[in-house]
Formats: C-alpha cells, structure tokens, sequence
C-alpha cells in the first residue's frame, strides 16, 4: 500500500512519511518520488518537455540528515531528508516541529534504509550523529586478531604430522569375531 503524500514548493503544510509503512509516492513541484527500503526512483520533467526517470539505490545516500530552518513565521521547523551528494536527488521525508516524533522518525527512516543519522549545519556540513552513553562514547570494538578465514590451512602443530600409509587389508568375516572358548 502506497503512502499518497503532496507537498508543493512553498507551502506551510506538514508532510510525514511513515516508514514503516512500504512504499511512498511523493510529489514536488515537477518531480515525483517513489520510496521503498530498496531506494528510490526520481520521475522529472525536464525544461524540453520530456519525463526523466532515475533509480537512485539505498547505498548511494549519505544518509538521513535533520535540518532546521525557520520558516515565514518565525517558526523552527526541522526537516529530516536522504541526503545525496546530488541535491536535485535529495528526498524529504518529514517537515514537523514536534521534536519527539521527529526522533523517532529520524531513528527508524536510518534503521529501515541501513543509513547513518546525520546532522546539518547551517554551511550544509553534514556531521554523523555518534552514539553516547552519558558522557561514554559506544562504538563498536576492535577485533583482538585478525584472523584469515578464506584461507584454508593447518594450524602449526599439525604441520609436523605426516599423513599415514595404508598397508594390506584384512577382510574379517563373522566367524573370525565370536569368542572361543
């Protein structure tokens, strides 16, 4: 089920896609957004007249980036967006100043699309939100050893042990394994 949503350039209404929804059809201005875990695909008209359609791969946004602005009355909106290196490939997803809904949406479109939480600033730097404990940073560990698994070879105390040479064999019949008195 397509989530339906409309936000014209310029306009003072909210727009909210729900992630975990499926798949989103957006509509700005003259481009139309198809949404989905997978990535997305951008329908343009171009100045000539003719529709370009561009598929646009999760693993090619940076990642999904909060930004605040101010909009005509004064008010601080945030934005949360996959951001691409392109801005004409850039896709919003929320506009609200609700900051607790804004958190979580932030939280689950970077779960749901396996991208990183990014902040912008006011130069449009994208900054990677880091994960804290209080004042702890929480990373992931380091692995102790590096250890070589596509390489197939015998540890060294078995390096020394030379394989063993089969001589004749015997064939046992049944009579040969009853105990005799």
């Amino acid at each position: 089920m397509a989530n339906l949503a409309k936000k014209e350039t310029g306009s003072s209404r909210m727009l909210r896609l729900d992630p975990y929804q499926g798949s989103h059809q957006l509509n700005v201005g003259k481009k139309s957004y198809k949404i989905s875990r997978n990535g997305v695909v951008v329908k343009k008209t171009m100045t000539i007249g003719k529709e370009m359609t561009i598929a646009v791969p999760a693993k090619a946004f940076k990642g999904v980036a909060a930004r605040a602005i101010q909009d005509e009355n004064g008010v601080m909106v945030v934005t949360l967006e996959l951001l691409h290196h392109d801005p004409e490939l850039c896709v919003p997803l929320l506009y609200a100043n609700d900051m607790d809904d804004i958190a979580a949406d932030w939280h689950s479109w970077s779960r749901l699309m396996k991208l990183p939480m990014l902040v912008v600033d006011l130069e449009n730097n994208p900054t990677a939100v880091t994960k804290q404990l209080g004042a702890l940073m929480v990373e992931d560990p380091i692995a102790r050893r590096k250890r070589i698994t596509t390489v197939r070879h015998r540890p060294n105390f078995l390096r020394r042990r030379k394989m063993g040479v089969v001589g004749k064999v015997e064939k046992l019949t049944a009579a040969e394994l009853i105990a005799r008195r």
